[in-house]
């Protein structure tokens, strides 16, 4: 579990953050900090910081089960020093993927982000939170590991869209507006219509570019190739129509722009780990799941 991306909201009383940069920051109800590569913090309540390592170093001091990626049914406790609880949190270990290796929004944050209650909002949603978790320890219930997924990619998103919001100046700096409208009008194209034969040259004269300007411009502004984000396009639309439709894979395939079952199933196993049927049948199970929980 060593490194993995984490988050952790202050639920209540307050505590203290010690940041990679030396800084300590006094953390109040509904402040949230946030780490996706995993970058080690400290955390103190009074006195001095003492030393919060990595998730993986807490989740062993405290005998945590073994780590899985389908998360858990029931949630996890974890206390962490001496004497009186002085904060409670609500933390969230992750995984992140991406076709490209460093998910590109990534690239534009901070090795630890903090999020003050004042710009999210989340102390609104911390008590219920906490209430939710609490009757979940005492009488699990079926389901929450798939509640207590999407919850977590709720604070995230929150988290995240607030501060995008507020460097939205700094962030549009990556091209010039010109060029961003017009590789931005590609994406969506790209988005829409993944089934497309679609070209490097014709990508770029959607763009209106020379076609080496264009593969420049598009690996600057999100991080990976044209190509590479195309079969993204593909593969989230395959996981939609997998998910929400009874069509044949082969017919999947080529909405999204495969020639070739064999092509597809290896594409798709690359981006998820699991072949398109048993993906079907997993995310069935878990839409099943939180119908009766």
């Amino acid at each position: 579990m060593s490194g993995m991306p984490y988050m952790f909201i202050v639920a209540e009383g307050h505590c203290r953050v010690g940041l990679p940069d030396g800084r300590t920051i006094k953390l109040e109800p509904g402040d949230a900090v946030m780490a996706l590569g995993g970058t080690p913090t400290q955390l103190a309540v009074g006195g001095r910081v003492s030393s919060y390592a990595d998730m993986g170093e807490v989740w062993d001091a405290n005998a945590g089960p073994p780590t899985s990626l389908e998360g858990y049914e029931r949630p996890v406790d974890i206390a962490w020093g001496d004497g009186p609880v002085g904060c409670v949190l609500i933390g969230s270990a992750m995984t992140l993927s991406h076709r490209a290796g460093t998910p590109p929004v990534q690239k534009t944050l901070p090795a630890v982000l903090l999020a003050r209650d004042s710009e999210t909002r989340l102390r609104f949603w911390t008590a219920a939170l906490v209430q939710m978790l609490d009757a979940e320890s005492a009488k699990p219930s079926d389901g929450f590991a798939a509640i207590s997924t999407m919850t977590s990619q709720f604070l995230m998103a929150q988290i995240l869209r607030t501060h995008l919001a507020a460097n939205a100046p700094a962030l549009s700096d990556i091209l010039d507006k010109g060029r961003s409208r017009a590789l931005a009008s590609l994406m969506r194209r790209l988005q829409r219509h993944p089934e497309n034969a679609w070209t490097l040259a014709d990508m770029a004269k959607a763009a209106g570019m020379s076609r080496t300007a264009f593969a420049e411009v598009f690996a600057r502004a999100t991080g990976t190739t044209p190509f590479r984000y195309l079969t993204g396009c593909r593969i989230n639309a395959a996981a939609d129509l997998l998910r929400n439709t009874d069509l044949p894979i082969t017919d999947v395939a080529d909405r999204c722009g495969y020639r070739s079952e064999r092509a597809f199933r290896d594409a798709f196993v690359q981006a998820h780990s699991m072949r398109p049927l048993a993906f079907r049948k997993a995310q069935r199970a878990k839409d099943d799941a939180i119908a009766r929980a």
